[in-house]
């Protein structure tokens, strides 16, 4: 557990260091403590692991513990102080700073659950549903272009039928491995419900989106989606955010579009009006 005096307190440990505590033990023992402590403190609020400082501070400075507290140190106690009194408050700032890593394991794991489908890894449509409004805003506002593509995979009921769930799963698995390798990393793809997914294509014009669309139909189209060579295709709908545009029209638009695509002979793209 580390004790620092105020004269090292910003030289004795420093954000991203090794093995980094769970507490720090701060003790005020010159002029300069409050300047060190705000240094201190700085430190510890852009760490990762961010651990809590019990602040030792004069007791006979009496702004000291009010200070120490308006810092939002985790505690703080005057000195001189018992040493049995430091060790109980240490115990208690330990199991506090437990209980939070706990919560906050918990709290990325509900997040997860709550964006991401279980079935492909991609994020689901409670995530397009939060992100699409924005990027639509953001084009808008920027003046650029922005496309939406929705994708069907063609007949997947068919192929459940035949093959089972389990390899209709670990197909929608494969489609999406192969959509999400042709895609550029600032582009959204998202499993939309069933059979459909949806892209997000920020900084892209219909005709760029199109060109994507039609190679995107190509590389599923010559992937086989298990061992034994079986394969899938899809069918996309294409279509650019106009101004009057927010996101349900945008989608409704593109899936407009998609069964075009599905009516006309599948395994194919159609582009919006």
């Amino acid at each position: 557990l580390p004790l620092l005096p105020a004269g090292a307190a910003a030289m004795a440990w420093q954000p991203g260091d090794a093995g980094a505590p769970d507490v720090l033990v701060f003790v005020a023992d010159g002029s300069g403590w409050r300047e060190a402590l705000v240094l201190l403190l700085a430190g510890c609020a852009v760490a990762e692991a961010r651990p809590a400082v019990l602040a030792l501070v004069p007791r006979d400075e009496a702004d000291a513990l009010a200070m120490a507290l308006d810092l939002q140190v985790a505690d703080a106690a005057g000195l001189p102080i018992d040493a049995g009194e430091v060790r109980a408050r240490v115990a208690a700032l330990v199991r506090r700073q437990e209980q939070a890593a706990a919560l906050a394991v918990r709290s990325r794991a509900a997040l997860l659950l709550a964006v991401v489908d279980p079935v492909t890894g991609l994020t689901n449509r409670l995530h397009l549903d939060t992100v699409l409004p924005v990027a639509i805003a953001a084009a808008h506002a920027d003046h650029r272009p922005l496309t939406v593509l929705m994708i069907d995979v063609d007949d997947l009921k068919g192929f459940n039928d035949s093959w089972g769930h389990a390899a209709g799963d670990c197909a929608l698995r494969s489609v999406a491995e192969t959509l999400q390798a042709n895609l550029r990393p600032g582009d959204v793809l998202a499993r939309f419900g069933g059979d459909e997914l949806a892209v997000i294509l920020p900084d892209t014009n219909s005709t760029a989106a199109r060109a994507l669309a039609k190679r995107l139909v190509a590389m599923v189209g010559s992937a086989a989606m298990d061992g034994n060579g079986k394969r899938l295709t899809i069918s996309i709908g294409v279509a650019m955010a106009g101004r009057r545009d927010d996101a349900a029209s945008l989608l409704a638009r593109a899936d407009a579009a998609l069964y075009a695509a599905k009516r006309t002979g599948r395994n194919r793209v159609s582009e919006a009006a």
